[in-house]
């Protein structure tokens, strides 16, 4: 049946609908935050990867220290995202670099004259650098014929065609007598025009004949089996094959600096240069200090090191694996103090913005440092000095397969990341990364005796045990408030907190009222009564797993002009299972065998 006339003449009309509020999400807390030593990469730059050879290729690969084979381990435990943040030692901003701090291969190419025209430098820092070695080719680009001649001082040329003529280009205008070079500023229709600075001096005639030709150069670059190769390139920043932004646009091995040579053209075009090795790259680990790897915060552009992670909002879980090498650097307090400063930076950075949470590893000194007598009363000493929820130390060290496919022993922090982000993805925040067999671990360091592992377990030390593969036998954080005694009880306040914060950032600037109020108390009440269907909250039914309260009581009129709005929601965690208690009963008055 047709539906009523509309007696509004045809055209465009608008309509109003209210705006659709989001619904509330489970936040994603798999996404890890890695501070470290590695091959080559951007120093105190996040950098985000989402699988190993995403990681190498940025990144590369050492087993010189522990990061690259924690990463290596946290993806094969199917972990979520990285950030990466490589450290090493740096001068500080306005300081002069020396020979400790890290510096890029490079190398100076000079010109005709003589004089330094190009820098051609490793993309990064480190040694990793001098193995990339570089040639320099001259070469000659599209030509054409002058069509009409060209007097002392002229700005303009008449060509036969201008096909490959590009502005920016250097040109030789030459016949069987002279030359004149030029650097294009403008092309036209069978029209070439240069500037005052690149003025012709000799007379040309059309008929002589005179030829007009490209010159450009190209590069090559080889770093063990990759290969690059930049054709047609140019050293005026006119042209859009500017040798720097064209290598910086394609090469994932070097950089080029235009040295802005005074050299008039085309003497400033690189020298010929054979297959030449990069030189001076120094990775800044030697000199590495505590300071490097904790960073500074001084605002949007001068963010270092840990610190650096700050506002990155996507990560959830913090850990430095290489925290370790100051303790087997430099065994005994100093070392403890220097490894412990970083731990405590991790701890501070998770606690100020109570959205993540740190997995921290404790090391494993030799027998010669800690008789093996006291190791375990060692280990339980660093643990108590710190008191926190949001951080959970594990020990001890695995032995596994590296990412050059040797076996190794590593801190743990990477595997227990990776089982984080796959018991997210899986269950949720509310299952213990425990109990799961770490994929790519064959052993422990040190096999710890059941007594051990009461001791440890009681001072919040998680260990492993070997039972079907090495397994993640602990689920506790570093408080010794009994309420945040669980790993799983923090992160899921921590997803709460992630969850409401982005699924109410619709709120700001709302009217303060009671339908406001009762918007925001309906959408928490269904998002929390889903979470209790899954399994996250304790109790028989929802009034006894939450309580979600929004209204004129909790919103005073203080409050209202203040511009605050104020949900009181209360729940009610799950804790795993720890301990389970077996009762065996034997009826003694049984016959045997009835």
């Amino acid at each position: 049946m047709r539906s009523a006339a509309d007696f509004r003449a045809p055209g465009v009309y608008a309509t109003f609908a209210d705006p659709v509020r989001p619904d509330l999400a489970i936040a994603d807390t798999r996404c890890t935050g890695f501070t470290g030593l590695t091959q080559k990469g951007p120093i105190n730059q996040p950098v985000r990867v989402s699988n190993w050879d995403e990681f190498v290729e940025v990144f590369g690969y050492t087993d010189q220290f522990y990061l690259s084979d924690s990463v290596f381990a946290h993806f094969k435990n199917s972990g979520g995202p990285c950030w990466i943040v490589r450290v090493a030692h740096v001068p500080a901003r306005g300081e002069a670099a020396d020979g400790t701090h890290a510096q890029c291969a490079a190398h100076i190419q000079v010109d005709d004259w003589n004089k330094p025209s190009l820098k051609i430098r490793a993309l990064n820092e480190g040694v990793w650098g001098n193995n990339i070695w570089v040639k320099c080719e001259h070469a000659q680009g599209s030509s054409t014929l002058l069509t009409r001649d060209l007097d002392v001082g002229a700005g303009e040329a008449h060509v036969k065609s201008t096909r490959g003529f590009e502005v920016g280009s250097l040109v030789r205008i030459y016949d069987r007598e002279n030359s004149d070079y030029v650097v294009l500023t403008e092309i036209g229709d069978r029209l070439i025009k240069w500037g005052k600075e690149t003025p012709v001096n000799r007379r040309h005639r059309a008929a002589a004949p005179t030829h007009l030709e490209v010159l450009e150069f190209d590069l090559h670059v080889t770093l063990k089996d990759r290969k690059e190769v930049f054709r047609h390139l140019q050293m005026s920043p006119l042209s859009r094959h500017y040798a720097p932004r064209v290598v910086e646009q394609g090469s994932r091995i070097v950089r080029l600096e235009d040295l802005l040579t005074k050299s008039p053209v085309p003497h400033n075009l690189p020298e010929p240069l054979p297959l030449t090795r990069l030189a001076g790259g120094n990775d800044g680990t030697d000199a590495l200090t505590t300071e490097d790897v904790v960073g500074i915060d001084g605002g949007p552009d001068d963010r270092r090191g840990i610190l650096s992670m700050t506002p990155i909002d996507e990560v959830a879980i913090l850990a430095c694996p290489d925290a370790m090498v100051f303790y087997q650097r430099e065994p005994g307090p100093a070392g403890e103090l220097r490894a412990q400063r970083i731990q405590d930076v991790l701890i501070n950075l998770c606690e100020n913005l109570k959205d993540r949470f740190a997995v921290l590893d404790i090391p494993h000194p030799l027998p010669k440092q800690v008789p093996p007598s006291q190791l375990v009363e060692w280990v339980r000493n660093w643990r108590r000095r710190t008191d926190s929820s949001y951080c959970a130390y594990y020990w001890p060290w695995v032995k596994s397969m590296n990412g050059a496919d040797q076996v190794r022993v590593l801190p743990p922090s990477g595997y227990l990341t990776g089982i984080l982000g796959q018991r997210d993805h899986q269950h949720g925040v509310h299952v213990a990364a425990a109990n799961v067999q770490m994929v790519g671990a064959e052993d422990l360091s040190i096999r710890l005796s059941e007594d051990d592992v009461g001791l440890l377990n009681h001072d919040a030390v998680n260990t492993f045990r070997l039972q079907r593969g090495v397994r993640p036998w602990g689920a506790r954080t570093a408080s010794s408030d009994p309420d945040w005694r669980y790993i799983t009880v923090r992160r899921l306040f921590i997803m709460l907190r992630r969850s409401l914060e982005s699924g109410f950032a619709w709120v700001t600037f709302e009217p303060n009222n009671h339908k406001t109020w009762e918007h925001v108390a309906t959408t928490t009440r269904l998002f929390l009564g889903d979470l209790y269907k899954r399994g996250m909250f304790a109790g028989g039914k929802e009034e006894e797993a939450f309580f979600v309260k929004c209204d004129g009581e909790t919103n005073s009129p203080d409050d209202i002009n203040a511009g605050r709005l104020i949900c009181d929601i209360g729940v009610a965690p799950i804790s795993p299972t720890e301990f389970i208690m077996v009762s065996l009963v034997q009826d003694m008055n049984t016959p045997a065998g009835s």
